[in-house]
């Protein structure tokens, strides 16, 4: 049972993470274009393209085994 609330714990903070970090880069991307005199509409386009770019970047890495335990195979 605790193994279920380590992992539900888990991936409620990665979502959290992912949206902070979205958040901070809506912020930031949205106030970008209206400082130069755009339409907000590119910074949404932005916006829209750092979260797919964040989410990719967290796909890539679990893919990749960052996360995943050392394996048994290993010299040490």
């Amino acid at each position: 049972m605790s193994a279920w609330i380590m992992l539900g714990s888990g991936c409620f903070l990665v979502a959290m993470g992912v949206l902070w970090i979205a958040m901070g880069g809506g912020f930031v991307l949205d106030g970008g274009p209206i400082l130069l005199g755009l339409p907000s509409g590119i910074g949404s386009a932005l916006s829209t393209v750092a979260l797919g770019l964040i989410l990719l970047a967290a796909v890539l890495q679990v893919r990749a085994g960052v996360f995943a335990r050392r394996r048994a195979d290993s010299n040490d």
